[in-house]
């Protein structure tokens, strides 16, 4: 009894939260839904912040001394 005295409490938090989640994702200004690869997202990009494969590519030619450099990886678009 007390496992369903706190679980309901809980699962309706969750609810809620999800529902206002999709609510704020629905009447954003530009109506697309948020990019969350870090090759792709704009904001991340201004700040530096690349994909863990680009950044292992980038940094093996440097060791490597390849002058060849390749920051793009097949999974992102940097």
């Amino acid at each position: 009894m007390m496992f369903i005295k706190l679980m309901l409490p809980a699962l309706i938090l969750i609810g809620i939260s999800g529902i206002f989640l999709g609510i704020r994702m629905l009447i954003q200004k530009n109506g697309k839904f948020p990019e969350t690869e870090i090759g792709h997202n704009k904001k991340m990009r201004k700040l530096g912040i690349r994909c863990a494969k680009a950044e292992e590519i980038k940094c093996r030619n440097e060791i490597n001394g390849n002058s060849i450099h390749h920051d793009a990886c097949g999974s992102c678009s940097c």
